[in-house]
């Protein structure tokens, strides 16, 4: 038996050939075909020899377990990271992914919503984002398609044809939510779910807005691929009623938040380990920082990694985003630390807004302590983002250079 690494550029192809490989007990890697050469490199350093890849030249040189890959018999190992080089793969069993499945399936079950849940992959399925739709549907006895999630204002949108009885369910990133608002027909399309999924990257106040004037069915969702996607829920009632951003566990789940404030989490969706590095601590810490109240629910306040060094003074970049969506004046927002000989880094706000707009942004900002007020703006027509809709900080730093 050997192990089986899927490269495919077409998401159906790339997604028929994972679960064909899992459903025969392979250990499995999930390939993303738009690395660059750095991480193709550490890709072909971490996956074993010998093992087949589909959709790709690569040549893997690495090394497997001990008792690879007899005692790794339909292991998903799905990549995150991927930037610069820096590629891990989360492993994955079927018992996690399963875990996974049915706790979304409970939560909404609980409120009422039928325990079946078909649903579509519109994010790549090398993300785990992409891969878990198929994995609820097929824990869940429900149906599963793939469609084109790039919602091109060109051309008409990808029809979606799932049975009437169950819950169906989409998973979105803000940036295809806008996207979709922003066609005469958008709205219209995704009424025909029951629940749209929202997570991968923080929520604009614009966006947030459009969805509790439009009233859709939202959930923010808290999670990563090393907890198979949503962890914690925030329903659409507290959207609509502009409560405070909180996500609820799934069942199951427990979060907390250590002494630095850094959110841990316990699950049985929980991955088994990093490939090639070990097991995943339990509980696992995220890296993002957060405050879990006495409930157990969890708001999350932006990641423990970003924070800005300038003149010897912490800046942590999420409270300067929220200061500049909160003026309205900004569709979106993202705050980097470029670095600078004199200061270490130089605070840099990247915005999507008018030029127009940065005496009142530099106003508002005047809020916040020194140190943390941008000394430079950059506007910029859109963020870029990477495969799977969250912002590219790598590529919005070569811009804001």
């Amino acid at each position: 038996m050997s192990a089986v690494a899927v490269f495919h550029a077409d998401h159906a192809e790339h997604l028929r050939d994972t679960l064909r490989a899992h459903d025969a007990g392979l250990p499995t890697f999930l390939g993303n075909p738009h690395w660059g050469r750095s991480e193709l490199e550490e890709a072909a350093r971490q996956i074993p020899r010998g093992t087949l890849i589909r959709g790709s030249d690569l040549e893997p040189r690495g090394l497997g377990a001990c008792d690879w890959p007899t005692g790794w018999r339909s292991r998903l190992l799905i990549p995150t990271g991927g930037t610069g080089g820096k590629v891990k793969f989360v492993v994955h069993s079927p018992v996690t992914l399963r875990a996974a499945a049915l706790a979304l399936r409970d939560r909404l079950a609980a409120r009422g919503l039928a325990p079946v849940l078909h649903g579509i992959t519109c994010t790549p399925p090398w993300h785990v984002s992409g891969l878990m739709p198929a994995i609820r549907a097929r824990v869940t006895g429900g149906t599963h398609a793939v469609v084109d999630g790039r919602f091109d204002p060109e051309r008409a949108l990808p029809p979606v044809a799932l049975p009437s009885g169950g819950t169906k369910v989409v998973s979105l990133v803000p940036a295809q939510l806008s996207r979709l608002l922003a066609r005469a027909d958008g709205e219209g399309w995704l009424r025909g779910f029951d629940v749209i999924l929202l997570g991968g990257s923080s929520v604009p106040a614009s966006l947030l807005g459009e969805i509790r004037s439009r009233r859709l069915p939202v959930f923010l969702t808290y999670g990563s691929t090393e907890t198979a996607a949503a962890c914690a829920l925030c329903p659409p009632e507290r959207l609509w009623s502009g409560e405070d951003v909180r996500g609820t566990p799934l069942p199951g789940t427990r979060l907390a938040t250590d002494a630095q404030g850094v959110v841990t989490v316990d699950s049985p969706a929980l991955g088994l380990g990093v490939w090639p590095d070990g097991p995943l601590g339990r509980p696992w810490l995220s890296g993002d920082r957060g405050e879990v109240d006495a409930n157990g629910d969890v708001k999350i306040l932006g990641r423990a990694d970003r924070v800005i060094v300038t003149g010897g003074e912490k800046v942590d970049p999420a409270r300067v985003e929220r200061a500049l969506l909160d003026t309205g004046l900004v569709r979106e927002a993202l705050v980097i630390g470029v670095a600078d000989g004199r200061w270490g880094e130089v605070v840099t706000a990247c915005v999507i807004a008018s030029r127009d707009a940065e005496p009142a942004l530099r106003t508002a900002c005047e809020a916040l302590e020194p140190a943390a007020r941008p000394r430079r703006y950059v506007f910029m027509p859109s963020l870029p983002t990477d495969a799977s809709g969250k912002p590219d900080r790598a590529a919005i730093a070569r811009l804001a250079v």
